[in-house]
């Protein structure tokens, strides 16, 4: 397999004045050896080895037969030639001479990254960006002292940092999934090589999920049933077949999520579609009057005429809104309509849940706001009070367990990285 050599070049190369030869010689002997011929070659060097590496080109010319413009010397920046002990600096040249050789990089070649030339900085910033991840493609080389090596020591040896690298992956994968980023999770796994079938599994239902497709959801556990834990998909059941108690906690949940993240303006939006939505189910589950958009205005109006022998009827008539007026009767059913009805019913709906519902809706201006006038959202005013209301309302109206089911899906995930 062809290779692409990067080197920074270093007092020793091409050879010490002793004559012994340098990393990149030593490097290149032993690639060719391998079957591994260097068909480019990338040098930077400083203003003080300009000469060795034009030295070590003319070696490569000779011995190797390169054509000259399949070697690139490359000068680093006059501060780095001022200072080549800089770690930064040496890690932004070494990251140059990376991209460059990625423009003429293919499937076979291989990228030969000699960590053994130059100053300790030059050394170490190949590893560094193998380790970040810019050289895929690439193998760090050591080349030892040979005057230093001791017996069952090779003189040349790469130099594995994949390790580390699976360390940065694996600290950036488990943040992106703590964030309920699981798309963003599944891309870097792959890019990693670290996916498995049951992570991508788990990623796509936790994806799929978060964004209401619940059938897509349940479709991303099959074929890894037996190496999953049965709850996720007892947990999609109920959600697949529409029961409200199990959705309103789903919005719920989500709701709770894009406010963790300071998504205001999805968060109102997902405030009021929970609003809208538990208002709902407190008329058909609760108090048994089904008005949804099911019936067609005039039906809807005409069941409520007759309920309680007009009674609500009556009520609605006399309803004030909050800031003064009646409500507008015989037209849409608003959420206002229902939070009167619902109001009406004090047996299914306490004062401080009917309570909260209209401190809830009050946050409808900055909503509409939002969606209508392109406004933006950096802030919820009186945050603490609006989610103690809220609390208030999924504990009372909708009941049982307030746990986000998906924490425990991250840290199922991230038990399994």
């Amino acid at each position: 397999m062809p290779s692409i050599l990067l080197s920074f070049v270093g007092n020793q190369d091409p050879f010490s004045k002793n004559h012994t030869e340098g990393s990149i010689i030593s490097l290149v002997r032993h690639l060719t050896a391998q079957n591994h011929p260097i068909i480019r070659a990338i040098l930077l060097h400083t203003s003080d080895t300009a000469s060795n590496a034009q030295e070590t080109q003319d070696w490569l010319e000779s011995e190797l037969t390169l054509p000259p413009q399949a070697i690139a010397l490359l000068p680093v920046t006059p501060e780095f030639s001022a200072d080549p002990i800089d770690l930064l600096l040496a890690s932004q040249e070494a990251r140059r001479a990376i991209q460059i050789a990625l423009t003429v990089l293919d499937a076979t070649t291989t990228l030969e990254l000699n960590a053994s030339s130059g100053t300790p900085a030059m050394k170490a910033a190949w590893s560094i960006m193998q380790a970040a991840g810019y050289a895929p493609h690439g193998r760090i080389w050591q080349v030892r002292n040979p005057q230093e090596i001791r017996p069952g020591q090779d003189r040349v040896f790469a130099n594995n940092v994949n390790i580390l690298k699976r360390e940065f992956d694996l600290k950036v994968i488990q943040q992106q999934v703590q964030d309920y980023n699981y798309r963003g999770a599944l891309i870097t796994l792959q890019q990693a090589g670290l996916i498995t079938p049951t992570l991508e599994a788990l990623l796509n239902y936790g994806f799929y999920r978060l964004a209401f497709d619940f059938n897509r959801a349940f479709s991303s556990l099959q074929g890894c049933q037996e190496a999953i834990d049965p709850e996720w998909q007892q947990q999609i059941a109920p959600l697949r077949q529409g029961d409200r108690r199990a959705l309103l906690k789903e919005a719920y949940f989500k709701a709770l999520i894009q406010l963790q993240h300071h998504q205001y303006g999805d968060f109102l939006v997902s405030l009021f579609r929970l609003h809208e939505n538990i208002l709902q189910f407190l008329l058909v589950e609760k108090i048994g009057l089904d008005i949804s958009g099911r019936l067609e205005r005039e039906q809807s109006w005409q069941v409520i005429r007759q309920v309680d022998q007009g009674r609500l009827y009556q009520h609605l008539q006399q309803y004030t809104l909050p800031r003064g007026g009646a409500l507008r009767l015989g037209e849409g059913i608003s959420r206002y309509v229902n939070l009167a009805i619902v109001e009406y019913y004090p047996q299914f709906a306490p004062v401080e849940v009917v309570q909260s519902l209209k401190v809830l809706n009050e946050y409808r201006e900055q909503r509409n706001k939002s969606v209508h006038d392109l406004v933006g959202v950096s802030e919820i005013e009186n945050q603490e009070m609006l989610m103690t209301h809220l609390n208030r309302v999924m504990r009372q109206v909708v009941g049982g367990t307030m746990e986000n089911p998906l924490l425990r899906l991250n840290q199922y995930i991230c038990d399994r990285l």
